[in-house]
C-alpha cells in the first residue's frame, strides 16, 4: 500500500459550482409512531395510496390528516392516533373505481422513530448507517414526498404532471415532473431535486388507443383480430396490467386487464337464473338485457379481467376507457426513446431555473412548496430555498500520446487526430465488403472504401490489398455471406492454397433499419466464425462528403485498428503512470438485466480486463445468471481466467488490480460489494496456489461507478462553463460538501457536454490497498481511463473498462441460440410469482449461450 505522499499528482485548480441539492436546515425533532395498514384484498401500490388518501381526506381526516404513508403497509404519525379500539381500528371505505374496501389500522409494538441517531451519524458520533439511521432517512423521504405523491402520478421517488406533456402517438404520452431524494452528507442532510420525465399510457377510449397503437386509421371494426395474430400479440403486450374504467349506467368501476378475448360480444357463458337454473348467453345479450346497452361492435376484441376455467370476466372494448395517470414501465421503442431524450434535455441554466422555480411556472417544482407543505411544517422540518455551492477542483486532462511520440491537445474532453499516426497501427492483409444496402451503387461503395483505405494509411496502418466485394443476400444467409466474403478476400489478397486464417476485417454495409441483419452479422463474426466485423449504415455513406466523410472514415479506422489488436493512443498523467509502472490489470464489471416486468429471461454478467502495459487493450468474458441477480455469481472464476490469461500473455503476474464495478445501488455496497471483493481475493489465492507463485498477492482497489443518480453541477459563473453547451468543464471533481458519511466517494464530470446537462459519474471506493484511500490519485487514474475509450477521440462519461463491460452485456443477444427468442419481448410473460421465479430454467439458457470465439479473445470486438 502506497502512502498518500508517494503518489505523484497532476495539476488541479479550485472551482466552485452549484449543485441541484438543498440543505435541510432543520431536522425534525418530533417522535413518530408506526402503524400497520392492512388491506388484505389490495396488492397494488397505486390503490393503497388511493385508500390512504380516502382515509386522510374523506373518511377520517381528523384521525389521519397528517400521517405519512410508505406506499406499502406502514403509516407514520407524530401523534398517537385516536383509533376505535385504542391501538387498532377497522374502517370500511367506498373508494371510487374500487368499491367497498375494509382497512385495518393497528399500532406497531416497538420503538418509535426519532432523529437522534441520524444527527449523531451526520456528526461522526456513529460510524455506521444503523437501522435506526436508515429508518429516520426514509421517514424524511416520506415527509418531503407525501404531498405530491398523493396528488400526482408517481414512482415513489418522482412525481409527474400533465402540464407541458408531449404526445408520443402509439398510445403513449410524456409527462414532466420532479425527482426528490434525501441524501446524507458529512455534517448535513441534503434534498436532491431534479427534472424527471415518464412515459404514460394515454387516457381515453380503449378502442381509440388500440387503433393508435397499431397505427391504423379507421373505425373499431378493424379490431376484429384472431388470437395470436401479429396485431393481437402487439395489443396483448401493450395493454397487459393496464387499468381501465368500465362505464355502466349507474356506476364506473376500475379493473386491471389480464388478457384479450376475440369477438367479445359473441363470447358465450352460462348465466344463473332466478329459479336456480342456468342458461347459455353471450356477452352482447347480457349487456342488452342487464343494462339496456346494445353493442355496436360485437365482433371486435374484448378485455379479460380474470382467468380460470369458467371464471372469465369479459368486458366489451367499446365500454372501456384507459384510466388516467398510469406510467408505462416497459422499454420504449427506439423511435420513442429518442423523443424521450429530446423531451428531457435542457441546457444547464434552464434546468437549474426549472428546479429552483419561478412563481407562475406551469409545473411547480417542490422547492417552491417546501415552505408551505403541511407535512413538512408539521414535522418542524426546514429546507433551504437556494441550491448548495460546492468547492471542487478542475483536473488537468491527461496527455494523449500517439505514434512517433506525438501528443494531442485535449480541449474540454475532445481532441483531433487528423494529423496523428496511431500509436501502434496494425496491418490489413486481406479484407472484404458485404453489401446489404438497398440503394447504393457498387461504384459508390468502391469510392467509400477508397476513402476508408486512405484514412487507414494516413493514420499509419498498412493496407496490403484491395477489399473483395460481395452482394449480401439478406436475413437467413448472413453466415454464408460472410464465409464467402472471407474466401473472396483471401483470393484477392493472393493467399496461398490451404491458408485458412480469416481476413483481418469484414466491413458490412447495412440499410437504415436492419437490426436483424446486424444481429446475425455480430453472431457470425464474434461467436461462430471468429472474424472481426465492422458495420456501416448506407445512409451515412451517402450523407457525408468531403471533410465530414474523412472524419467518419477516421472514426471507422480507429475502430478497425483496435479490433486488430492495435493501439490507437495511450493516456498519461502522473498518478496513472505511477500505477501502471508496476504490472497491473484494470477491470470493468457489469450485470445486464432483462427489461422491466420480464422475469423469464436471465441476467448477463460481464467482466473485461486489460492485458497490455498501457491499460488500453482489453479482453472480455461473460456469464448467464438468474434474472435480476445483481451479484456476479461466477466472478471468482471470471477473475481467475483473467489473471491466468494475463500471465500467459505477459509471462508474469500482476502486482496491482483496479476493479471498477458498474451498477450497484447504495443498498448493495456492503453486501454485494463485500462478497465480490472476497471473490476476487479467492481467485487470486487459486491462481497463486495452482501456479505455485512466491510473489506477494496483487494489491486490489475495488470501487463502484454509479451512473443512475440525479446529481448535476452548474457553473456559478457562465464564463467558467463550456462556451457551447453551458456545462461545467470536463475534469471537474467534487467530494467536499456532498460526500457520503460512511464511504470514500466523489463525483467526476469527465466528459464535455454536447446536449442538455451533463451527468457526472459517482465513484464509491469500497476497498483500497493501492492508494490507502487517498481519493486524489484514484480521481486522476479514473479520469485518465475516461480518455482511453478506443472508439472515440473525446473523453467518455465513465472509465473505459466500465464502458466496455456495459457494451459486452448489451451484446448478449448475439450469443443466445435463436430458438430461445431472447430478443422477442412478445414471447415473455410478465410475472413476479414465486412459483415462476423458482421454476426458472437457468440451465436451458446457459446451454444456449455460446461464448466468444477463441480467435476473438484478444480482439476488442465490443469496442
Amino acid at each position: 500500500m502506497a502512502p498518500a505522499s508517494t503518489v505523484p499528482l497532476g495539476q488541479r485548480k479550485p472551482m466552485a459550482v452549484y449543485a441541484n441539492a438543498f440543505d435541510v436546515t432543520q431536522i425534525p425533532v418530533k417522535v413518530y409512531e408506526q402503524y400497520d395498514v392492512m388491506t388484505p384484498d389490495v396488492e397494488s401500490i397505486r390503490w393503497r395510496h388511493r385508500i390512504v388518501e380516502r382515509l386522510q381526506n374523506h373518511e377520517a381526516p381528523r384521525v389521519f390528516r397528517l400521517c405519512l404513508f410508505d406506499g406499502k403497509s406502514i403509516l407514520y404519525s407524530a401523534v398517537s392516533l385516536d383509533l376505535p379500539d385504542g391501538n387498532s381500528g377497522n374502517y370500511t371505505l367506498m373508494v371510487p373505481g374500487k368499491g367497498r374496501v375494509t382497512v385495518k389500522v393497528a399500532r406497531v409494538a416497538g420503538e418509535a422513530v426519532t432523529f437522534d441517531d441520524l444527527k449523531n451519524f451526520l456528526n461522526g458520533k456513529i460510524s455506521d448507517q444503523t437501522p435506526k439511521v436508515s429508518v429516520a432517512l426514509n421517514l424524511l423521504q416520506f415527509i418531503i414526498r407525501q404531498a405530491p405523491n398523493l396528488k400526482y402520478p408517481n414512482n415513489g421517488r418522482a412525481y409527474f404532471t400533465g402540464a407541458g406533456s408531449k404526445d408520443l402517438r402509439g398510445g403513449l404520452q410524456l409527462f414532466r415532473g420532479f425527482f426528490q431524494s434525501v441524501r446524507p452528507a458529512i455534517g448535513r442532510v441534503l434534498v436532491n431535486v431534479d427534472i424527471s420525465a415518464a412515459a404514460m399510457y394515454k387516457p381515453g377510449p380503449f378502442v381509440d388507443i388500440a387503433l393508435e397503437v397499431l397505427n391504423i386509421r379507421g373505425n373499431a371494426r378493424a379490431l376484429s383480430y384472431k388470437k395470436h395474430s401479429k396485431e393481437w400479440n402487439i395489443l396483448s403486450q401493450f395493454f397487459r396490467n393496464v387499468l381501465v374504467d368500465i362505464k355502466l349506467p349507474k356506476k364506473t368501476v376500475t379493473k386491471k386487464i389480464v388478457g384479450l378475448v376475440e369477438a367479445a360480444g359473441r363470447f358465450q357463458f352460462t348465466r344463473e337464473q332466478e329459479d336456480g337454473s342456468s342458461l347459455p348467453t353471450t356477452v352482447a345479450e347480457y349487456y342488452h338485457k342487464t343494462y339496456n346497452i346494445r353493442l355496436s361492435f360485437p365482433d371486435i376484441i374484448g378485455i379479460e379481467l380474470s382467468r380460470g376455467s369458467g371464471k372469465n370476466t369479459v368486458i366489451p372494448a367499446e365500454l372501456c376507457t384507459v384510466a388516467a395517470g398510469q406510467r408505462y414501465t416497459r422499454k420504449l421503442p427506439q423511435n420513442m426513446t429518442s423523443m424521450m431524450v429530446d423531451f428531457s434535455k435542457f441546457r444547464p441554466e434552464k434546468r437549474l431555473e426549472m428546479i429552483i422555480g419561478q412563481k407562475g411556472d406551469r409545473v411547480q417544482p417542490p422547492t417552491l412548496e417546501y415552505a408551505t407543505s403541511p407535512y413538512i411544517q408539521d414535522a418542524g422540518m426546514e429546507i433551504s430555498e437556494k441550491p448548495i455551492t460546492l468547492q471542487g477542483q478542475l483536473l488537468r486532462p491527461p496527455t494523449i500520446f500517439y505514434g512517433k511520440k506525438q501528443s494531442a491537445d485535449v480541449n474540454n474532453g475532445a481532441w483531433n487526430i487528423t494529423r496523428q499516426h496511431l500509436h501502434s497501427p496494425e496491418t490489413i492483409r486481406a479484407w472484404a465488403v458485404v453489401d446489404y444496402s438497398l440503394r447504393l451503387d457498387q461504384n459508390v461503395v468502391k469510392g467509400f472504401m477508397d476513402t476508408l483505405e486512405q484514412c487507414c494509411t494516413s493514420r499509419g496502418m498498412s493496407v496490403k490489398s484491395k477489399p473483395s466485394y460481395k452482394r449480401g443476400s439478406g436475413v437467413g444467409s448472413v453466415e454464408r455471406d460472410i464465409k464467402e466474403a472471407c474466401s473472396l478476400a483471401l483470393v484477392s489478397a493472393g493467399a496461398p492454397p490451404g491458408y485458412n486464417k480469416p481476413p483481418e476485417i469484414v466491413l458490412v454495409i447495412l440499410p437504415q433499419s436492419a437490426a436483424d441483419i446486424r444481429q446475425d452479422v455480430k453472431r457470425a463474426g464474434d461467436v461462430l466464425l471468429g472474424v472481426s466485423t465492422q458495420c456501416v449504415r448506407e445512409d451515412n455513406i451517402t450523407k457525408f462528403t468531403g471533410g465530414r466523410m474523412d472524419q467518419y472514415c477516421n472514426n471507422i479506422a480507429i475502430k478497425i485498428n483496435a479490433r486488430l489488436t492495435g493501439v490507437n493512443s495511450i493516456p498519461s498523467s502522473p498518478a496513472f503512470d505511477w500505477f501502471t509502472k508496476e504490472d497491473f490489470i484494470f477491470f470493468g464489471a457489469d450485470v445486464g438485466h432483462p427489461g422491466p416486468g420480464i422475469q423469464n429471461k436471465p441476467s448477463v454478467a460481464s467482466v473485461v480486463f486489460s492485458y497490455d502495459r498501457h491499460g488500453v487493450k482489453y479482453s472480455a468474458t461473460s456469464r448467464v445468471q438468474q434474472p435480476r441477480q445483481e451479484r456476479i455469481g461466477e466472478l471468482g472464476p471470471m477473475v481467475y481466467d483473467a489473471i491466468s490469461r494475463y500471465g500467459k500473455v505477459n509471462g508474469k503476474a500482476p502486482r496491482r488490480l483496479m476493479f471498477f464495478r458498474d451498477g450497484l445501488s447504495e443498498g448493495e455496497y456492503t453486501g454485494v460489494g463485500e462478497l465480490e471483493f472476497q471473490d476476487i481475493k479467492e481467485a487470486i489465492r487459486r491462481v497463486w496456489a495452482e501456479v505455485k507463485l512466491n510473489d506477494p498477492w496483487p494489491l486490489v482497489t475495488y470501487l463502484i461507478v454509479g451512473k443512475r443518480h440525479h446529481v448535476r453541477f452548474f457553473p456559478t459563473n457562465p464564463q467558467d462553463g463550456d462556451r457551447k453547451s453551458g456545462n461545467v468543464q470536463a475534469g471537474f471533481v467534487a467530494s467536499e460538501g456532498i460526500a457520503n458519511p460512511i464511504a470514500k466517494d466523489f463525483y467526476l464530470l469527465s466528459h464535455g457536454g454536447l446536449l442538455g446537462t451533463s451527468r457526472p459519474a459517482h465513484y464509491i471506493v469500497l476497498k483500497d490497498e493501492n492508494f490507502d484511500f487517498d481519493i486524489r490519485p484514484i480521481q486522476e487514474v479514473a479520469y485518465a481511463l475516461c480518455h482511453a475509450y478506443v472508439s472515440a477521440t473525446r473523453s467518455v462519461s465513465i472509465p473505459a473498462p466500465v464502458y466496455y463491460a456495459d457494451k459486452v452485456c448489451a451484446r448478449a443477444e448475439y450469443h443466445f441460440d435463436t430458438s430461445l427468442r431472447y430478443m422477442d419481448d412478445s414471447a415473455t410473460v410478465a410475472s413476479t410469482s414465486t412459483s415462476e421465479k423458482q421454476s426458472f430454467n437457468l440451465s436451458q439458457w446457459r446451454s444456449g449461450y455460446a461464448q466468444t470465439h477463441t480467435s476473438m479473445l484478444a480482439r476488442m470486438f465490443f469496442a
